[in-house]
């Protein structure tokens, strides 16, 4: 075995809601599933008709031409900027592979998403831990002081997991000078409706990685896509799988692009539902939450500890995220769900705090 894989640290995802129920010792049907952004609303009837009659005994094109040409219409952009991958981990996968050797330098804004510096270890790069600021943006300043020849690329999620707040332009130009390749993750793109994808006209060193999970209830098909210049995408289209993208994920995927205005109804429902959320806690002592441009909250916890929420919330069926950073020991992230999970989180909420 390679000798930096040998004890790893893994990612943990989140359980399926059986063994969730089985640690809380509830009933399955109980679950609310507030812990991994997910859509509660499931998926659209149109997708799940595009899945009946696939030829499954067939491989998928290669070249995802049909999902990228839809993908163009979708995004505005070209298709020969555009690359589709098993989710947006793929993407940040394939990106790493491109571009780091072992011993280069991945620049990490903690607390952020986990797969970034997961992946970067995974090729034996080296990652270096930048502490975001007070108001979670980017400490330019310590950014400075790590850039150097190995420092190769840069992962910035916007709206950010799980602090969701925005990457401003300025800040991301400020990035693309260095040089360094600047990955921003729009996976929340359509809860926050802000992109910086514009900048690619101007940037060859960016790339907008966007995903079909959360907006298009299809986490369980895996579709994310990356909007690049067009020789990143020639590179990125000669190193990936030739089969990334299965037959129904691609199937579902067009069918979300072709239903789209069914799915972003969905997601202002989401919207709404956060905004009645903030202004619940809003009014809880002993609980407060960080402004999110995405379809969950970051939640700080003074009375009692996240921990202690944690249990109390899962007692009543309740799930949500937490996280092992210092910076987070009290705070635990709450995915935004159906107007009736809303209302059994927000009673939840209020006994426990």
């Amino acid at each position: 075995m390679r000798r930096h894989l040998v004890d790893f640290a893994t990612y943990h995802g989140v359980d399926p809601s059986e063994e969730l129920a089985r640690s809380a010792g509830i009933n399955p049907k109980d679950v609310i599933r507030l812990n991994a952004n997910e859509n509660p609303y499931g998926t659209l009837p149109e997708i799940e008709n595009s899945l009946k009659g696939l030829q499954l005994n067939l491989y998928p094109d290669p070249e995802q031409r049909k999902l990228r040409k839809r993908l163009a219409e979708y995004t505005g952009q070209p298709m020969e900027r555009i690359v589709a991958g098993a989710g947006g981990d793929e993407i940040i996968d394939l990106l790493l592979r491109l571009f780091l050797e072992p011993g280069q330098r991945l620049l990490d804004c903690e607390p952020t998403f986990g797969m970034y510096s997961f992946c970067a270890r995974v090729a034996a790069a080296e990652v270096v831990s930048l502490p975001r600021t007070a108001d979670w943006g980017v400490d330019f300043g310590a950014l400075e002081q790590e850039l150097n020849p190995a420092t190769k690329i840069i992962f910035l999620a916007s709206p950010n997991n799980p602090t969701g707040n925005l990457v401003p332009e300025n800040e991301a130009r400020r990035l693309l000078e260095t040089g360094m390749i600047v990955g921003v993750d729009e996976t929340y793109f359509e809860f926050s409706g802000v992109t910086l994808a514009p900048l690619l006209d101007e940037y060859e060193n960016l790339v907008i990685l966007r995903s079909f999970s959360k907006w298009a209830g299809i986490a369980g098909l895996r579709v994310g896509y990356a909007i690049a210049s067009e020789e990143l995408v020639r590179h990125l289209m000669d190193i990936k799988q030739p089969y990334n993208i299965n037959v129904a994920a691609e199937a579902a995927a067009i069918a979300a692009i072709e239903s789209r205005e069914i799915g972003l109804k969905r997601v202002r429902t989401l919207v709404e539902q956060r905004k009645r959320l903030e202004a619940t806690i809003g009014e809880l002592p002993g609980v407060s939450y960080h402004p999110s441009h995405g379809n969950f909250l970051l939640c700080d916890f003074q009375r009692r500890s996240a921990q202690e929420a944690y249990e109390g919330l899962a007692r009543q069926g309740i799930f949500v995220r937490r996280f092992s950073h210092p910076r987070l020991a009290n705070s635990l992230r709450i995915s935004v769900g159906t107007p009736e999970e809303t209302a059994r989180l927000i009673d939840a909420l209020r006994n426990v705090v």
